[in-house]
């Protein structure tokens, strides 16, 4: 199974789902454009693991998002969340619903 994740295009400045690629350059576009200090993509994998595991959704299907062919892989991913953690959670929601361009479903990821 090829890995898919967020990418912005080029040719047509919409985020998209597709091939893994050059994913620091995709967050540094983004992070621009939201006029955010940039941050690693792999923080959000790490923060999106810990907020669906705090929503109660099976780890299976938290494994299925990441793309994890082990269980004790998408274990390392999930934290607990602290009160820091969820003001950066609610800082990142805020930013996100500001910019028209980074608005999308959780369904959209499993398209």
């Amino acid at each position: 199974m090829g890995v898919l994740a967020w990418y912005l295009s080029s040719k047509t400045g919409v985020l998209a789902v597709g091939p893994y690629q050059d994913r620091k350059k995709i967050m540094r576009t983004l992070c621009s454009k939201a006029e955010v200090p940039y941050f690693r993509y792999h923080a959000l994998r790490h923060s999106g693991a810990s907020v669906l595991e705090q929503a109660n959704v099976p780890i299976g299907s938290i494994q299925r998002i990441l793309g994890h062919e082990n269980r004790s892989t998408t274990e390392i991913y999930m934290h607990s969340l602290g009160d820091s953690e969820r003001e950066a959670m609610r800082v990142f929601e805020a930013v996100r619903k500001k910019v028209p361009h980074l608005t999308w479903s959780s369904t959209d990821l499993l398209q």
